[in-house]
């Protein structure tokens, strides 16, 4: 019989409420909001609705400005930041959003229901609701 666990979707294990930040401002910025709201990544506004939401993560702040020695004050969003996105339905199975993640080497992606964003799931949110 499998394990009920992986009856869970997406919607039962993401973060709700995602943290969003305008398009423009800097590496800083993003680190502030980070670290002042102890999240590990930050979806990225449209600049208008033709533009594509966009996320960036502690990954992208590491590999992306502190791995090339550059200012964080000086590093733009938009020059970090990773669109257009991945995206979950909430009704995603957890399996299968493992499996996303798995094959496309994302350790975060919005969730989206209806066009709305409505959260975020993580590896970190797969370890701990599946362990």
């Amino acid at each position: 019989m499998p394990d009920r666990k992986y009856a869970l979707c997406a919607r039962d294990i993401m973060s709700p409420d995602p943290q969003v930040a305008p398009s423009k401002g800097t590496a800083a910025d993003v680190i502030r909001t980070m670290r002042a709201k102890r999240i590990r990544s930050l979806i990225i506004d449209r600049d208008d609705e033709t533009d594509a939401y966009g996320i960036i993560t502690y990954s992208d702040i590491v590999n992306k400005v502190f791995a090339k020695k550059l200012d964080p004050a000086e590093v733009l969003i938009c020059d970090i930041v990773t669109k257009p996105l991945i995206v979950i339905n909430p009704n995603l199975r957890v399996e299968f959003v493992a499996k996303l993640f798995a094959k496309t080497g994302i350790s975060h992606a919005p969730v989206f229901s209806e066009h709305k964003l409505v959260g975020v799931i993580s590896k970190t949110d797969l370890v701990e609701n599946l362990f």
